[in-house]
């Protein structure tokens, strides 16, 4: 299935050449048979801004334009209409001029990647590619693209400079922001979103098909936009929770991991974002947790894991996994333990990896595989 091309990126026609207004008034006045100089007398203006006026060097002002309607009879709005369309006209080029200089930024992107996401429609780094790219970030140049994306508190914190894997992620953030932002939700419901997590722990046990709807349908109820949207490559981001409105907030999931375990801990961590951390941060979630990372964004994250962790697995069934740790095979214990806490084995296998009592290689099968189309499908099997 061929992807949607992005929001923010219709285009309405524009002619190759705009003439200036000028032009419009030397035929005029050649078919009226009024020399400039009885035009200038007619208007109150002198010959030589009327000159500059014909030759385009001069700015037809509204005044000018009312002057003008009283004088050859054309009405004032077409002035100011052709005036508006002619300088538009102009900076286009002078900015395409400027934008020409930057054309190395694309270099940083995969090209194909974004013909394949429907961004831009060929691999050629143009002047016309570099444009559709800014207006699918919404940014007027590629320095202002880098700066948005290093004002977020948590995002791209590893170094002021970007790599290339950061491109990559800001490509995927900004159409999981454009996706959440189509989907209606109620307003922020705290007490509701909190009241809803048994309902998600439990669509764990439920074929992919399900959470497709179902997630995304629970959350919206709560004032919370789930999508899905795959992993580009390059980029080892899982998820990203950012807010949107005051009353809405945006949570984004990948198949970077490509296993249910991952998916299923990282939606409840960002949930963990939305119901501890505050408005105005945006979290990434990756597989990196590096040495210059900032204090705060440590804490958040911790808080975060602890929170997917004893939401997956509650306080009631600590006692009997901390006993499976102790003894997690033959597997058959795992799948009876999920069985009683009515959870995925899946799950449950990648929580023992993480605490070490199983060995990253074990366990694996009872691991669902998903994937996430560019269509927007959930995919598992």
């Amino acid at each position: 299935m061929t992807p949607p091309v992005a929001p923010l990126q219709t285009y309405e026609y524009e002619p190759d050449d705009v003439l200036p207004p000028g032009d419009t008034l030397k035929e005029q006045l050649e078919a009226l048979g009024i020399p400039q100089a009885d035009l200038a007398r007619r208007t109150g203006l002198s010959t030589k801004h009327i000159n500059q006026i014909v030759q385009g060097s001069a700015v037809l002002t509204p005044e000018t334009a009312l002057l003008l309607e009283r004088a050859v009879g054309i009405p004032a709005s077409l002035w100011n209409q052709m005036e508006a369309a002619w300088r538009t006209h102009v900076s286009r080029i002078e900015s395409r001029e400027a934008l020409s200089g930057h054309l190395e930024w694309l270099k940083h992107f995969s090209m194909g990647e974004l013909v394949k996401r429907g961004i831009l429609p060929t691999r050629e780094c143009t002047v016309d590619n570099l444009e559709r790219l800014l207006t699918f970030f919404g940014v007027a140049d590629p320095k202002v693209a880098e700066n948005v994306w290093r004002s977020y508190r948590t995002a791209f914190r590893r170094s002021t400079v970007l790599k290339p894997d950061d491109y990559a992620t800001a490509v995927w953030m900004r159409q999981a922001e454009l996706k959440a932002r189509t989907l209606d939700c109620a307003p922020y419901d705290r007490t509701l979103l909190l009241d809803l997590l048994p309902k998600l722990r439990a669509l764990t046990v439920e074929e992919p098909a399900v959470w497709l709807s179902e997630i995304p349908r629970l959350c919206a109820q709560a004032g919370v936009a789930v999508v899905f949207v795959p992993a580009p490559p390059n980029s080892r981001v899982s998820g990203v929770t950012r807010w949107l409105t005051p009353e809405k907030v945006g949570v984004a999931l990948s198949d970077g991991f490509k296993k249910d375990d991952h998916f299923w801990f990282t939606l409840f961590h960002e949930l963990g974002h939305v119901l501890l951390h505050g408005k105005r941060l945006t979290f990434i979630d990756n597989t990196r947790r590096d040495d210059d990372a900032t204090p705060e964004g440590d804490r958040s994250e911790a808080e975060a894991d602890a929170f997917a962790a004893d939401t997956l697995i509650p306080p009631e069934h600590t006692a009997a996994y901390r006993r499976l740790a102790q003894h997690p095979t033959p597997f058959t214990k795992i799948e009876y333990f999920a069985r009683q806490a009515s959870i995925a084995p899946g799950i449950v296998v990648g929580r023992l990896q993480h605490d070490r009592s199983l060995d990253w290689t074990h366990g694996n099968k009872l691991k669902r595989t998903i994937e996430i189309t560019l269509s927007g499908d959930l995919k598992g099997e």
